[in-house]
């Protein structure tokens, strides 16, 4: 089954986790694992249909990930040209998008996939990158970087990166033809309708 790079959005990495030697103990690594073993969990609850695991997740997944800034760089610049109500109409919009689009290949995929949290770390003040290895069900093996902010306890995603390519840009210029043909509303009722298409970058 193919995977996704937006699919890694709606609850970081959702695999099996491989032992790996070198313990994770940056806070943000500590926290990258628990949620890890957490959304498993989800996935894994035979008394839970689909539709049920989706919003446990989503519900879950949203005290981790920062919808806004992530909102806001998939965008690019003309996010400062969004009324305070198109940015949260826009940010409603692509969070339902990717959840709806994502879930299932992502949900159906929890089993047949490794991750294992990786010891080298981009620390810079309050931002620190933490570094996984993702080996998908093909066997095919990515390096997936999850750029996070400190916000109190918490470490909030903002970016994610697979092999170089970033969450951030990966509809950044489709988003940007829309604005060019529909204007702002026009791309947010586009993602509303989830007319965007699906960005596949891994198998």
């Amino acid at each position: 089954m193919n995977r996704y790079l937006t699919a890694l959005l709606v609850a970081a990495p959702m695999a099996v986790v491989a032992p790996y030697a070198a313990a994770a103990t940056h806070p943000a690594q500590v926290q990258m694992q628990q949620n890890v073993d957490t959304v498993l969990k989800i996935a894994r609850n035979g008394s839970l249909n689909e539709a049920a695991k989706v919003k446990q997740v989503e519900s879950y997944a949203g005290r981790y990930l920062d919808y806004e800034r992530i909102s806001a760089l998939a965008v690019g610049q003309p996010w400062r040209d969004f009324s305070a109500k198109q940015k949260t109409d826009f940010i409603a919009a692509f969070r339902d998008m990717v959840v709806s689009m994502y879930s299932h290949s992502l949900l159906s995929g929890a089993q047949n996939a490794q991750v294992k949290v990786l010891p080298k770390l981009v620390n810079n003040g309050n931002k620190v990158d933490v570094f996984t290895e993702l080996q998908t069900a093909s066997g095919n093996k990515y390096e997936v970087a999850y750029q996070l902010y400190q916000n109190g306890s918490l470490y909030k995603i903002y970016n994610i990166k697979v092999d170089g390519t970033s969450l951030v840009t990966v509809y950044r210029n489709q988003f940007g033809d829309l604005i060019k043909q529909k204007g702002i509303d026009g791309m947010i009722a586009t993602v509303k309708a989830k007319g965007v298409k699906k960005q596949e970058v891994i198998k």
